[in-house]
């Protein structure tokens, strides 16, 4: 785990490296044209929602994002995001409850694109950030049959989530994506057999739809 949160960064800055080395490269402009950060490249940006499917602790649940980022030449985006997640819940024996997990994390991405003016291609976003898990009992009332959710254990956690998205292009403002992520977090810790310490790294698959200036 320590050896992603230290090669992300680099991976990161890389992207933002190769993406910009064409103007590095570019040395022979005359000395009176204005020079500007990003080198008169096509600036965009765009937001986004999803929801999929996912495990938790190794149980069936959903999950929900949202994201917002600015898009240089069409290839390279950087922005923040964030995602939402409840799973079943189980019957924990040493409680005497049945038991959901729930929480949501939140950070910043970076996200390449491949071939971004086909109608149909690749990207591949890294979102890194921090995060937060609920362990809660479900209790039906004894008047009414009305259930409750009692909170047993809220934990904080790290994450790092790369992905890989297929993208279509269906308008110049509207994209659909099937995706699918894998989140790899620092371990949390739980007692009374509530979850395994790994519960939160586990993949994602699902439906993003994207609204923006591509």
């Amino acid at each position: 785990m320590k050896k992603i949160f230290t090669i992300l960064p680099l991976m990161i800055f890389g992207l933002a490296i190769s993406v910009n080395a064409q103007e590095f490269g570019n040395l022979a402009q005359p000395q009176d044209e204005f020079k500007t950060i990003f080198g008169g490249r096509n600036l965009g940006g765009y937001g986004a929602a999803g929801i999929g499917y996912t495990l938790v602790d190794d149980r069936q649940g959903i999950s929900f994002d949202g994201r917002f980022g600015a898009m240089l030449n069409h290839s390279f985006a950087m922005g923040v995001g964030g995602a939402g997640f409840i799973n079943s819940d189980e019957e924990i024996t040493a409680l005497n409850q049945r038991i959901f997990l729930s929480g949501g994390y939140g950070g910043v991405f970076a996200e390449l694109i491949l071939l971004p003016k086909f109608p149909v291609h690749l990207s591949f976003p890294v979102l890194a950030g921090l995060g937060g898990i609920t362990a809660a009992s479900v209790t039906a009332t004894s008047g009414d049959g009305t259930i409750q959710n009692n909170i047993q254990r809220t934990l904080v956690f790290m994450i790092v989530e790369p992905a890989v998205e297929l993208e279509f292009s269906f308008t110049r403002t509207f994209r659909l994506a099937g995706y699918f992520s894998y989140r790899f977090t620092t371990d949390v810790f739980m007692e009374d057999g509530i979850a395994a310490s790994d519960a939160l790294t586990n993949y994602s698959a699902g439906l993003r739809i994207k609204f923006g200036k591509f």
